[in-house]
Parts: C-alpha cells; structure tokens; sequence
C-alpha cells in the first residue's frame, strides 16, 4: 500500500494496468480498484440551525474511529455505504441512529458462510466491462474478515 501520491491517469496495457503519478513516477498492477467514493471533495450542505448546533458535527471523510464517541448519542445522516458501515461501528460503543430520507434497504453481507463479494466474484459480476471510463476497468478483490 502506498499513500500520500495522486494516481492523475489509469491506462490498460498489455494485460494489466499503468497508475501514472502527480509528480511523475508510475506503478504497474494487475488490477484496478476505483475507490474514490466521495472523500475526495466531501460536500458539506448548509443545514439550517447548523451555526446553532453546539454538538459535534462530522463528514464521512472526517471519520476514523469509533472511540470519541463512545458513550455519547449519535446521529448518522445518510443511507449510503459510508453512513451504513459508520452506523454500524458507532453502534457498538454508542446510542446510535441512522436517520434517511426514506427506509433504508439492506443486504446482508454474509450468505451462506461467504462475504457477498466472494458470492459476486464467482459469479463473474465483480469485474465491469466495458467501463464508461474508457479504458480503465474495475476487478474488486475478495476481502475475508
């Protein structure tokens, strides 16, 4: 894993992938995972009475830890991946509620003693081809917990 260095171009060739670097350099990988999500440029809304708030008030972006919170009442706004899995964490060291536009459905993670990306990836629908990014496509690993 490397960090600290943006990946400015992706461009298939010859059976694998060339990351070009911001300031030069380049890495070679057999796969491409886009995993920007938002984090990136996180939005932060004008929400009214939010000058007035005097609790604590955090973007996804901004999370790394369940632990300040422990203890405390938290609301997570949002029904996406990030506020999903941050609920999920806070929960077990806080009172914690996700609160979304509309009920929020779930799929369960495991099934039939598998993670669902095991179950995507042996069904062939863990790589997307052909990707509306050109030619740049996206291979998720499987990832066992």
């Amino acid at each position: 894993m490397r960090t600290g260095r943006r990946v400015i171009a992706v461009q298939a060739d010859g059976g694998g992938f060339d990351a070009h670097l911001e300031g030069g350099g380049q890495l070679r990988a057999r796969a491409v995972v886009a995993a920007s999500g938002s984090s990136g440029r996180p939005h932060r809304p004008d929400l009214l009475g939010l000058e007035t708030f005097a609790g604590r008030i955090l973007h996804a972006a901004d999370y790394r830890s369940r632990a300040p919170f422990a203890g405390q009442r938290v609301v997570v706004v949002g029904a996406g991946n990030s506020a999903v899995q941050i609920a999920a964490e806070l929960a077990r060291e806080s009172r914690t509620t996700l609160a979304t536009r509309a009920p929020a459905q779930f799929a369960r993670q495991h099934l039939l003693g598998n993670d669902l990306y095991f179950w995507l990836t042996r069904a062939g629908l863990d790589v997307v081809h052909p990707c509306p990014l050109g030619s740049m496509c996206v291979n998720i690993d499987v990832c066992r917990m």
